[in-house]
């Protein structure tokens, strides 16, 4: 009886708790405000727990010109299926030690600072919906120019569960919510894993 009342309450733990989001002290690399992308994710991963809570972004000068690091953090990333999210959410706070999901991709500057290009690598969705089981992660490169635009702004598609994005919208049945891409806290996809990997 108290191993089974240790192991909920331990599962339990698992599954609930997260270490708060990380200030990180800024010398340099900050990111400009920028009203860059318009980020649309459906309403039900929202409703379900997965909203997004914080942007980061690490600016860097490369030979090619200017480039972002943006790492988004939703606050969980929930498995369609109940029983698979039970296992998942086990095995991520084992793997990760945390709750939060972190997608990251680069946005590299065109010289006239208006077009961009990204750099979705790992986080590509390519043509998978909101509940496909496995998700692959796929990687590709878009221009500004061939992501959809709304109000002027290019808009970037969370196409499945697990937070992969892409040009095009996938699920055109499920309501979305949109979130401006515009300011954000200093940090980088590195000083945000070791943060979390100290958890």
């Amino acid at each position: 009886m108290k191993l089974s009342l240790f192991f909920s309450i331990f599962i339990f733990y698992l599954g609930c708790t997260s270490p708060p989001l990380p200030v990180f002290p800024s010398k340099e690399g900050i990111c400009p405000k920028a009203d860059l992308i318009l980020l649309s994710q459906p309403e039900i991963d929202i409703q379900t727990g997965n909203g997004l809570v914080g942007i980061y972004c690490k600016a860097d000068i490369t030979p090619a010109g200017f480039e972002w690091e943006i790492s988004l953090v939703f606050q969980d990333e929930i498995h369609p299926s109940g029983w698979k999210d039970f296992f998942y959410r086990i095995y991520r706070r084992f793997r990760y030690g945390r709750t939060y999901d972190i997608e990251s991709f680069l946005v590299r500057l065109e010289p006239d600072a208006k077009t961009f290009q990204l750099d979705l690598r790992n986080v590509y969705s390519g043509e998978q919906i909101f509940e496909e089981d496995p998700v692959v992660h796929k990687d590709k490169i878009l221009s500004s120019s061939s992501l959809e635009s709304r109000n002027s702004f290019p808009v970037l598609y969370i196409n499945t569960w697990n937070h992969m994005f892409g040009e095009k919208d996938n699920n055109p049945k499920l309501t979305k919510q949109e979130i401006q891409i515009s300011e954000f806290r200093f940090g980088s996809r590195s000083q945000l894993d070791g943060y979390f990997g100290t958890y």
